[in-house]
């Protein structure tokens, strides 16, 4: 008997723990051994994979130990690497039938991080083939999982294209991009770019940002760490790792939004769909009140004629925001 308690459940963050030697497999020759190492090369994090890799060929040559973690999958005492199907289609296959989802967005981990932390262009152009690469492979084996395409906005509207072309062209329905734009770059919302949200809406494809894809954006200044107190150590991953931390964990979005609905991207592109997972939902009210008065307030000083609706409408027109567990959903469903 499945985990679902109802047919329809869509599961909108979904991940994919990559093994160490993963990203290679889908790497061209001339990057492979460019890449920068995975997790930072953190041997307390290799050795945990090693060990889960061990675990999960265990439940691969045993039936009575993979019909023990079957038993226990919904325990969640296994997370991470050790989690079943972490890292295997086929076993996540079957962890997907235990949940019995209807459907299942799939990001990238480490190997993202892996990627994006090199100062290469063509090693980060490289390292973002084979991560989308890897991640339609993995989710070939179960069609109700569906991988995102990481775009990477950051190195220009032509080269954004270009990876968007090749993305529809692998089947995705859904792109991961980052919220900021590098240094000294233009924005995301520049008219440039229309050509790549044209593509986008005409596609029918989803958007998504998450919690890591925001190009290095660091919302609280380190001063506020300088207080006697110990932060606690930051685990492998891109979530905030502390309660100042997690108070910032949507800004980066609100950023980007405000600057898709001021700069007129969303009036432009009535039918672009974006998706925000793993940042929290309880913001959204606020700030759409904020959104419309800001609206109010500079109207008279900048053109913000293209706007043919409030910025709140457009919020609920185009956005959709995915809550944290024990987040208040009646409060804001209300």
């Amino acid at each position: 008997m499945p985990y679902a308690h109802r047919k329809i459940i869509y599961d909108a963050d979904t991940h994919m723990m990559e093994r160490s030697d993963w990203i290679a497999e889908f790497a061209d020759p001339s990057i492979k051994n460019l890449l920068e190492p995975f997790v930072g090369g953190k041997k307390n994090i290799l050795k945990e994979i090693d060990l889960a890799i061990a675990r999960f060929k265990e439940r691969k040559s045993n039936v009575e130990i993979a019909s023990e973690a079957n038993k226990k999958f919904m325990s969640m005492d296994y997370k991470g690497w050790n989690g079943l199907g972490a890292f295997d289609a086929q076993e996540r296959k079957l962890a997907n039938d235990l949940l019995g989802f209807q459907a299942y967005i799939l990001f990238p981990t480490s190997a993202f991080n892996q990627v994006i932390a090199t100062k290469e262009d063509n090693v980060l152009i490289g390292g973002v083939e084979a991560l989308n690469r890897g991640l339609a492979t993995f989710s070939a084996e179960d069609s109700r999982m569906f991988p995102t395409a990481y775009i990477p906005l950051g190195l220009g509207p032509d080269l954004s294209k270009k990876f968007l072309d090749k993305a529809i062209n692998m089947g995705f329905s859904i792109i991961l991009i980052d919220t900021v734009s590098p240094k000294g770059q233009i924005s995301f919302t520049h008219p440039d770019y229309n050509k790549f949200w044209a593509a986008v809406q005409d596609a029918d494809l989803a958007v998504t940002l998450h919690v890591g894809a925001d190009g290095g954006y660091s919302p609280i200044p380190r001063s506020f760490y300088n207080n006697q107190k110990q932060v606690p150590t930051h685990i492998e991953g891109d979530a905030p790792n502390d309660a100042l931390a997690y108070m910032a964990i949507q800004y980066n979005a609100e950023l980007f939004l405000s600057a898709m609905i001021f700069d007129g991207v969303l009036e432009r592109f009535p039918k672009l769909r974006i998706g925000v997972v793993e940042l929290g939902a309880s913001w959204i009210i606020s700030w759409m009140k904020h959104l419309d008065q800001s609206f109010r307030a500079f109207r008279k000083f900048q053109d913000l004629t293209s706007l043919k609706l409030l910025p709140s409408e457009y919020v609920l027109r185009q956005i959709k925001v995915t809550p944290f567990a024990g987040e208040d959903i009646g409060w804001i469903l209300n």
